[in-house]
């Protein structure tokens, strides 16, 4: 795995993914501030002020080198400027070479594909560009539309893990999803 230091924005046919700045807090609290989208994240809906110090916070991140090195990126759509999700990768296991991927996308803009779309870059930035050898997902079983993405994405089940996780005052299983550098050749030639 090659240590990396974002600097440039990804970019692809629709979507434009970069660091979070200030001016993006009102559009990120738009979805963050929801029950229905926190349902299924590891916190509670957050005020505004809140998001802000995340997202400051989140802005600061730019390398991935080391266990628990991340980056939070804003999606935004590029025809209209517009902060519609956000991507999560984090180093899991430098020794290994292994990143973990995440999402959250406003439910407006559900089922057009950008989360897809985002995934796919970032996925692509794993592999072609740091060369890991392997990125999963940890979600909520029952996230049926993250399971689906996951899929999609050519992504494996490699593990449900029956109520491993106390999270806001309740037991939550933890499904996890990989696919191996190999995979991803051979999904991309």
């Amino acid at each position: 795995m090659h240590a990396f230091e974002f600097t440039e924005p990804l970019e692809t046919e629709r979507l434009l993914l970069r660091r979070e700045t200030d001016a993006d807090v009102d559009a990120i609290h738009s979805w963050q501030s929801r029950e229905d989208v926190c349902r299924y994240l590891l916190y509670e809906p957050r005020d505004r002020a809140t998001v802000a110090v995340k997202v400051a916070e989140d802005a600061a991140r730019t390398r991935l080198e080391k266990n628990g090195d991340y980056l939070q990126l804003a999606v935004e759509r590029r025809g209209d400027n517009q902060v519609i999700g956000q991507m999560f990768l984090t180093v899991d296991n430098a020794e290994y070479s292994t990143l973990e991927v995440g999402w959250v996308f406003h439910p407006d803009v559900s089922g057009r594909g950008y989360a897809s779309e985002s995934a796919l870059a970032v996925l692509s930035l794993g592999f072609e560009t740091m060369g890991v050898h392997r990125i999963i997902a940890s979600l909520t079983p029952e996230n049926t539309a993250s399971v689906q993405l996951c899929l999609r994405l050519g992504m494996r089940e490699e593990a449900h893990f029956v109520e491993d996780m106390f999270i806001k005052g309740r037991w939550e299983d933890t499904g996890v999803y990989a696919i191996l550098d190999r995979e991803w050749s051979a999904r991309n030639d």
